[in-house]
């Protein structure tokens, strides 16, 4: 048996270990930082600060722990147990039970705050969730066969490795539209994007004079018989220059070899931390669901770096 070349170059982790390890033991500390129980008062009494109706009884801190817990695949009335053992243990001042945090979760933000620093490299990628359990649900109101698929899109930073936007859907959309979306929404908070990329599946004329009316540099792989005398300047330039001298040496020297550990390596991440599977079965469920695996993920790596 002859043995098979191997495919691209040899992986070189120059990581540190020693603080990666500690990054990845302080997320888990996460799952029983009862630390908001100190602010328990203060918390309530803000969040029910002019509120009209019954007021409030448990903080969004609380929430948001509960939150974490379910995307980890403990069922609601595990979760009741949970808290409920943290009461009798004196380290929680009340319990909710299953039913409300059900329905506090899914009503809970999930919006990744913008990011802070200027000139940032981002990349976008879509990837799916597997609806196991509304998948029924799913087909019967859109009418597909095999409608049991959540999408998720993100832009992903190139520096932290780090989700900085998301947006989750049921009906299957254009990763270009959705991307473009995003966009909008980082540019009117302020966020300074330097250059914005994808794989082959966002190489489209429009999104190239998209980008570029909005000041943004094209990290854009362009299709392998790509055109050089499109409607598209910079695109006509990107691929001559890749044509001349080889997609590696274009690779290179644009920065797209970061794409991945942008996109694939935060989806790779995600489901291993939460899984791939949407247990919820209602539309509203199914879609916080998908959110709240890409919102923890984001907050378990911001406490791991504290």
């Amino acid at each position: 048996m002859t043995k098979k070349e191997r495919w691209g170059e040899k992986f070189i982790d120059n990581r540190d270990w020693a603080k990666t390890d500690k990054r990845l033991v302080k997320m888990g500390e996460y799952m029983l930082d009862l630390e908001f129980v100190d602010k328990w008062d203060k918390e309530l009494a803000e969040m029910n600060l002019g509120k009209v109706g019954a007021p409030f009884k448990f903080p969004n801190s609380m929430i948001q722990l509960q939150a974490i817990w379910h995307a980890k695949g403990n069922p609601y009335r595990m979760i009741e147990g949970i808290t409920i053992q943290l009461v009798e243990m004196s380290k929680l001042p009340d319990f909710n039970d299953h039913s409300t945090i059900d329905r506090r979760v899914n009503c809970m933000p999930t919006k990744i705050d913008p990011p802070q620093g200027k000139n940032l490299v981002i990349f976008s990628d879509g990837t799916s969730l597997q609806v196991v359990e509304g998948g029924e649900y799913l087909r019967e109101k859109y009418g597909k066969k095999n409608r049991r698929w959540v999408q998720v899109v993100i832009w992903g930073d190139t520096v932290t490795k780090e989700p900085v936007s998301f947006e989750v859907n049921i009906i299957q959309s254009s990763e270009i539209a959705s991307a473009k979306k995003q966009i909008e929404e980082l540019l009117k908070k302020g966020v300074d994007i330097k250059a914005a990329g994808g794989d082959g599946a966002f190489d489209e004329i429009e999104f190239w004079n998209w980008l570029d009316w909005k000041g943004i540099y094209s990290l854009i792989k362009p299709d392998k018989n790509a055109s050089e005398d499109t409607e598209s300047v910079l695109r006509n330039l990107a691929v001559r220059w890749r044509n001349e001298n080889g997609y590696n040496k274009w690779r290179e020297k644009t920065g797209y070899g970061e794409r991945w550990p942008a996109t694939e390596g935060i989806f790779s991440a995600v489901k291993r931390m939460f899984g791939e599977q949407i247990h919820a079965k209602s539309e509203i469920g199914i879609l916080q669901e998908a959110a709240v695996k890409f919102w923890a993920y984001k907050k378990l790596c911001q406490y791991g770096k504290a």
